[in-house]
């Protein structure tokens, strides 16, 4: 979301008396542009829920995440949270920050950006090549997955059909909406493969599907 955009969110909300939850799990992964502040970081008015987690950035089973809340939620908050599951492991916390206070945290960070920026160049060149043909390809600035609109709208079955013969399965966009209606798109991950499981991946899935009546 632009800045203004952003801005006009928080707006909307302070109007309406109503909070924003911010899930912003991949903001350190930005490849292009300069870095935009979040939502809870504009917010004023108390209004932002902000949510954090370090299993996108170091790996999933470390399950760990935290939250920002407005002051008026906190005590709620914390009540929700000891009925879930009372508290996430004390080894696991402590670890983590020691890792965050002797900088390893910090040149992770830059370590995997870079890693994850060849792998998104590799990708975007990969699939235009055997792609290009059935998708459109978004490009966003930031995140670690990529939306690609399919030129033929009767196709998204087949698609998915002949992905789940081989292996690679897609998420139709239209997973996360509840209503909104979308053109039919699928996202695509990059950060998890190599180059040599992206070229492999996409490459058998043009081919199954040039092989389709």
């Amino acid at each position: 979301m632009s800045l203004a955009r952003r801005t006009a969110l928080i707006d909307f909300a302070r109007t309406r008396d109503a909070f924003l939850f911010e899930d912003d799990h991949s903001s350190e992964f930005r490849f292009t542009g300069p870095p935009l502040p979040c939502l809870q970081g504009l917010d004023h008015a108390g209004r932002v829920i902000y949510a954090g987690t370090m299993s996108k950035i170091l790996f999933p089973s470390l399950r760990l995440g935290y939250l920002l809340v407005p002051e008026q939620l906190v005590d709620a908050v914390i009540k929700i949270r000891a009925v879930m599951d009372q508290h996430s492991s004390p080894i696991d916390q402590a670890t983590l920050a020691r890792f965050i206070s002797e900088g390893f945290f910090l040149s992770h960070v830059k370590r995997m950006r870079k890693l994850y920026a060849e792998r998104r160049e590799f990708f975007i060149e990969q699939f235009k090549s055997v792609l290009g043909d059935r998708f459109t390809l978004q490009i966003p600035e930031a995140g670690l997955h990529f939306v690609a609109w399919l030129r033929g709208k009767a196709d998204l079955r087949l698609i998915l059909r002949s992905a789940g013969e081989i292996g690679i399965r897609p998420t139709p966009l239209s997973f996360f909406c509840i209503k909104a209606e979308l053109e039919p798109a699928l996202t695509f991950g990059f950060a998890a493969w190599s180059k040599a499981q992206i070229r492999e991946g996409l490459a058998k899935l043009a081919a199954t599907l040039k092989a389709q009546p």
